[in-house]
């Protein structure tokens, strides 16, 4: 009897392949001057000093990033010194943010140390906002504060020499 040929492994389609690929890696001790552009996930451990790209960038605690962020997932628990516009963000409790967040959906740890703006990326629906009416109050009343809904999101903000920061609880 003749051995059967072994058979080649199936090729996975491109989908697959993205999904499996191992992510870029600027390790501890190494610096990045100039901008950074992934079809893939990105992972800082070392120094960037320049905008970045990816579908999805983890700066690890190490890490320090010196530049504008866009991707589709962003977590930050080193320092990142600039703006960031993500669909996800995730601020970890040993990060640095100095700079604005534009997002869809944002957590903050506690712990974490965020100085800047952050908002709602244009053009998304609010699923979890609590709804304030916009009418005005009886003559004679004063106007009372609407009651959240939620819990806030921040709920320490503390400054010194001029520059706030932000602690979720």
């Amino acid at each position: 009897m003749t051995p059967k040929p072994a058979e080649a492994p199936a090729a996975r389609p491109k989908s697959q392949q993205k999904a499996a690929a191992m992510p870029s890696i600027i390790s501890e001790g190494l610096q990045v001057t100039g901008n950074l552009a992934c079809e893939g996930d990105v992972q800082i451990d070392g120094r960037v000093e320049g905008d970045i790209e990816a579908r999805s960038l983890t700066i690890g605690e190490n890490g320090v990033v010196e530049g504008s962020i866009t991707a589709d997932e962003v977590h930050v628990s080193g320092t990142l010194n600039g703006e960031i516009n993500a669909r996800t963000v995730v601020i970890a409790r040993s990060a640095h943010v100095r700079g604005d967040v534009a997002h869809d959906v944002l957590s903050i740890e506690s712990g974490a140390q965020f100085e800047g703006k952050s908002a709602r990326r244009a053009g998304m629906p609010v699923e979890h906002a609590a709804s304030v009416p916009a009418s005005q109050p009886p003559q004679g009343k004063p106007p009372q504060a609407p009651q959240a809904a939620n819990k806030p999101l921040l709920s320490e903000v503390s400054g010194t020499g001029g520059n706030k920061a932000a602690s979720a609880s």
